[in-house]
C-alpha cells in the first residue's frame, strides 16, 4: 500500500546509536524515509548512518544531548536547512535506571525525569512548528514518543523509571488534544514496549544480580521470557515496525494512542 511508502520523509530518531533507535533508523531508511539520527553517542550514531548509506539509503548523523534545548535547536535547524521540512519525530532516547525505592536518591530520580520527559517536551516544542508547515497539504506529520508498559503498569526497583513513562504517556495524550483541535495536524502517539532484549532492556537483569535479587542472569532472562503469553521477548524490530506504521500515511486517523509491543506481557 501507498500509505506505507516512507519516501519523501524526513525523521528525526534519537537515541539512534543502538537498541531499539538504531533499529527503527535502519528499518524506516528501507522504507525510503531520510533518517537524521542523532544520539550523544557520536561514533555510534555515524555507525549507523553508514550502514544505512551503504544500503543505497539516506541518513545523516548529528551529535546530540537530548537534555538541552541548544542541540535541539540544532537538530530542527539542519531538518530545515538541509531539507526544507521534518515529517516525523521519533523520541526515542532515554535511559532506565533500575533502583528500589528505598535507596533511590532524589538525585537519581530527577536524572530519569530529565532525559525520559524533560527531553520530549523539548523535542516536541522544538520540532512543533516545522512538523506543521511539513504537514499541512498532506495526511500529516507524527510525533511518536517512546513510554514503556512501565508507563502503565508498576515494575519493582523502578519507580522513577515508572514515573516517568508515566508522565511521557500523559504529555503525548495532552499534546495529541491540544494539536489537533488546533488544526495543526500533527499527531501524536506513545509506544509501550515490554521488556526487549536490548542493552537497556536485560539492564535489569544485571542490577538485580548485583544487588543479589537473582543469582543468575541467563536463567532469569529464560524465567522472564516464560512470562510473555507468546513465549519470548521483543526484539528490536517487533517495535520499530510499530513505529512505522506511526510513522506512515496509514495512521493519518490515529492519535493519542497508547501502542503496546509487548507479546502479551502486561496483560496476564
Amino acid at each position: 500500500m501507498k500509505k506505507f511508502d516512507l519516501s519523501g520523509k524526513v525523521i528525526i530518531i534519537t537515541g539512534a546509536a543502538n537498541g531499539i533507535g538504531q533499529r527503527c533508523a535502519y528499518d524506516l531508511a528501507a522504507m525510503g524515509a531520510t533518517i537524521v539520527a542523532t544520539d550523544i553517542d557520536v561514533e555510534g550514531a555515524k555507525s549507523t548512518v553508514e550502514k544505512i548509506v551503504t544500503e543505497n539509503g539516506k541518513a545523516i548523523s548529528i551529535k546530540h544531548d537530548v537534555t538541552s534545548e541548544e542541540d535541539w535547536s540544532t537538530v530542527v535547524n539542519v531538518c530545515e536547512q538541509q531539507f526544507s521540512r521534518l515529517d516525523v519525530l521519533i523520541n526515542n532516547a532515554g535511559i532506565m535506571m533500575h533502583i528500589p525505592f528505598s535507596i533511590c536518591t532524589y538525585e537519581d530520580f530527577k536524572k530519569q525525569q530529565v532525559i525520559n520527559v524533560d527531553s520530549v517536551f523539548m523535542g516536541c516544542k522544538a520540532a512543533c512548528k516545522l512538523l506543521a508547515e511539513s504537514g499541512a497539504d498532506g495526511a500529516g506529520s507524527s510525533i511518536i514518543n517512546l513510554s514503556s508498559v512501565y508507563g502503565q503498569i508498576a515494575g519493582p526497583m523502578h519507580s522513577a523509571y515508572c514515573a516517568s513513562k508515566g508522565a511521557v504517556r500523559m504529555l503525548s495524550k495532552s499534546l495529541a488534544t491540544e494539536f489537533g483541535r488546533m488544526g495543526t495536524k500533527i499527531r501524536v502517539n506513545s509506544v509501550h514496549p515490554g521488556p526487549v532484549n536490548t542493552e537497556l532492556g536485560r539492564g535489569a537483569l544485571s542490577a538485580a544480580a548485583k544487588l543479589g535479587v537473582i543469582a543468575d542472569e541467563e536463567q532469569a532472562y529464560e524465567a522472564v521470557g516464560a512470562l510473555f503469553p507468546m513465549g519470548r521477548w521483543g526484539e528490536a524490530e517487533d517495535v520499530a515496525g510499530v513505529i512505522a506504521f506511526l510513522a506512515s500515511d496509514a495512521s493519518s486517523f490515529v492519535t493519542g494512542a497508547e501502542l503496546v509491543v509487548d507479546g502479551g506481557y502486561s496483560i496476564v
